[in-house]
C-alpha cells in the first residue's frame, strides 16, 4: 500500500455550448414567461494541460495533455417533468511526458446520461441522474494496461430560489458500478446569483 498527497490546481475545463432548436435568445422578461417544450442542443467542453504536473511524479493534478468532449443533448418537457438525455465522447492528444519520459497514450471515453427532473414550482425542482462511461484504455511506452473502464454514477440534485435573482443548489452521487476510479460518492452545494432582474 502507499498513499501520497497533491495540493494545487487541476486542468481547467472551457465549455461552449448553443441551442439547435427550441429555447432562442430572449429578453428578461421574456424569459420570465417562458415554457419550455423540445430543446436540442450542442456543446464542446475542452480541457488544456494547464494543471500542476510533475513529470517526476505518477500521481499529479494536472494531465500534461489536451482533453475534448463534442456532445449533444436533448431536454422535452411533460408537464411538470423534463426528461434529458445527453451522449458524448472524451478524446484525447498524448502525453508525451511521463514518468521516465515515456508516452501516455489513453482510448476514447464514450460518455452518457439521463435526467428526469420533477418541477414543483420554476424555482424549485428535483432531479434524478445517471450516467455510463465506456472506454479510455492507456497505453504507456507502447504497452497497454488493463484499466479499460465500464462505469456508472447515480445522484440527485435539488435546486431552489432563496430571493428572487438568487438560488442554491445541493447534489449528490455515488458509483453505482465501478470497473476503474468511479466507485466515490460525492456531495455539491452551490449558490446562484443573477444580475439581470
Amino acid at each position: 500500500p502507499a498513499e501520497v498527497d497533491r495540493f494545487g490546481l487541476g486542468d481547467p475545463r472551457v465549455r461552449f455550448a448553443v441551442n439547435l432548436y427550441g429555447a432562442p435568445a430572449m429578453t428578461p422578461k421574456a424569459f420570465a414567461s417562458y415554457r419550455q417544450r423540445l430543446i436540442v442542443g450542442v456543446s464542446v467542453t475542452v480541457a488544456p494541460p494547464l494543471g500542476q504536473y510533475d513529470s517526476t511524479k505518477l500521481i499529479n493534478l494536472g494531465t500534461n495533455r489536451w482533453s475534448i468532449k463534442p456532445e449533444a443533448g436533448i431536454s422535452r418537457t411533460y408537464g411538470k417533468w423534463v426528461v434529458e438525455g445527453m451522449a458524448g465522447v472524451w478524446l484525447f492528444t498524448d502525453n508525451t511526458d511521463f514518468v521516465g519520459g515515456r508516452t501516455r497514450e489513453q482510448d476514447p471515453i464514450t460518455a452518457t446520461q439521463v435526467h428526469l427532473t420533477y418541477k414543483f414550482t420554476p424555482s424549485r425542482w428535483l432531479a434524478a441522474d445517471a450516467n455510463y462511461f465506456f472506454g479510455g484504455r492507456t497505453t504507456i511506452g507502447g504497452k497497454q494496461n488493463l484499466d479499460l473502464q465500464r462505469n456508472s454514477r447515480i445522484g440527485a440534485t435539488f435546486s431552489t430560489a432563496l430571493t428572487r435573482g438568487q438560488a442554491v443548489r445541493m447534489s449528490v452521487s455515488r458509483g453505482a458500478y465501478t470497473t476503474v476510479g468511479a466507485d466515490f460518492t460525492s456531495f455539491a452545494f452551490g449558490y446562484n446569483y443573477a444580475w439581470v432582474r
